[in-house]
């Protein structure tokens, strides 16, 4: 019988071990607008949704955010999503403008109090997404003024399902990142 499990070669120095910091994705393809724009999507069919509560401190989102590598999360209240919130939401005039009219301090402030909310999220059907070229999506973007899109399918009852997420700045990144042909 062992009566210590540490087969390492150095001793423990902590009582407790802590898990790692996550770090983004090593690269990204790039991306050329004509590619397929499927390719730009979060499916949520293969990847976790990074998601908060409503009523998590604003502050303490905003390091959730930098901890995980994300500038966006899902606002979830159970199984439903009910909103999006960005951390330009919370660094941003949102977060002030809200601070102002409720004459509240920025330490109360929740999630909830300045998320986009579902009905005003923009979206995309899952449909639609499968025949669209990146270039139609950055036509979207600019279109409407926005930094992220929710791509939307539904299910066998007709019920709206969250498939994935596209972020406009993860888009001019990966096209950035295209070497010019000459």
């Amino acid at each position: 019988m062992y009566m210590n499990n540490d087969f390492s070669e150095q001793p423990k120095i902590h009582a407790a071990g802590v898990l790692p910091m996550r770090r983004p994705a090593e690269h990204h393809e790039a991306l050329r607008p004509n590619d397929s724009a499927l390719r730009a999507m979060t499916d949520f069919t293969s990847k976790f949704a990074i998601t908060v509560e409503p009523e998590r401190q604003i502050d303490a989102a905003l390091a959730d955010m930098a901890r995980l590598s994300v500038r966006a999360m899902l606002v979830v209240r159970g199984e439903s999503v009910v909103g999006l919130v960005t951390s330009y939401n919370i660094e941003g005039r949102r977060a002030e403008r809200f601070a102002e009219q409720y004459q509240v301090a920025r330490e109360r402030i929740t999630v909830g109090d300045i998320m986009t909310e579902w009905e005003d999220l923009p979206t995309l059907d899952w449909q639609t997404l499968q025949t669209a070229r990146i270039s139609d999506l950055l036509e979207m973007f600019e279109g409407i003024g926005v930094m992220h899109l929710l791509v939307i399918e539904s299910d066998e009852r007709g019920a709206e399902v969250l498939r994935g997420l596209i972020s406009r700045s993860r888009i001019e990144r990966q096209l950035r990142d295209v070497e010019p042909v000459m």
